[in-house]
């Protein structure tokens, strides 16, 4: 063997070598860019703080009534809360801001609430036409709940006094004590058939009805 052959089968066994203790050194190395335990232990401590500062936060939104918590969302990490979406004014967003500032465990507020008049405005409306709903259906349960008892009233031959009525969005339901089944049978009748009843819910039970002076 040349000396030629004899150094390049030198230098590939130091190569060889320096391969193969590459992993053992590796190994032995410990990893700078994983976290250690200490490390992991205080960033699960401050996400649970953030989680409880976020949901704090937002009770104090829900129970505040000059804010709407569906309106307005929160962030929280490390302690710095980050306010997004949108009030109806300037004092709403201040209002939301200081809010934040006053909850425990908050080290800064970062308020990117926009201020949307046409927004609330909507919310308004819709609040307005709500309520003007519920106001007409309870002028109708009312109206068939009357309707109802009329029917009853008017035939001598029910106990019309010992019924009760209620209604519900076309729904109405009877209770109360009556004599026979055949006046109970007759009540049902009358009122499937007064107009605006959808279903009918029968508690009517036999017994001896309560007289009633005319």
């Amino acid at each position: 063997m040349n000396r030629n052959r004899i150094l390049m089968a030198a230098i590939t066994a130091s190569i060889l070598g320096v391969i193969a203790t590459v992993p053992v050194t590796l190994a032995q190395t410990p990893d700078q860019t994983q976290p250690t335990m200490e490390q992991r232990g205080e960033h699960a401590e401050g996400a649970i703080k953030d989680a409880w500062v976020d949901g704090k936060l937002e009770s104090a939104y829900l129970f505040n009534e000059h804010l709407s918590p569906f309106d307005i969302d929160t962030d929280v990490k490390n302690g710095v809360v980050h306010l997004t979406g949108s009030v109806e004014s300037e004092i709403d967003r201040e209002l939301a801001g200081e809010i934040a500032k006053s909850i425990d465990g908050v080290s800064d507020v970062k308020n990117d609430l926009a201020i949307d008049k046409a927004s609330a405005r909507t919310a308004r409306d819709d609040d307005a036409s709500q309520e003007r709903s519920s106001f007409r259906q309870s002028v109708s349960n009312a109206t068939l709940t009357a309707k109802v008892k009329t029917q009853l009233l008017a035939n001598s031959n029910t106990s019309g006094m010992a019924v009760n009525v209620d209604s519900d969005s076309g729904n109405v339901t009877l209770s109360g004590t009556v004599d026979t089944d055949e006046e109970k049978e007759l009540i049902a009748r009358i009122a499937e058939n007064t107009s605006g009843v959808l279903l009918l819910l029968l508690f009517l039970v036999l017994g001896l009805a309560p007289v009633h002076d005319p």
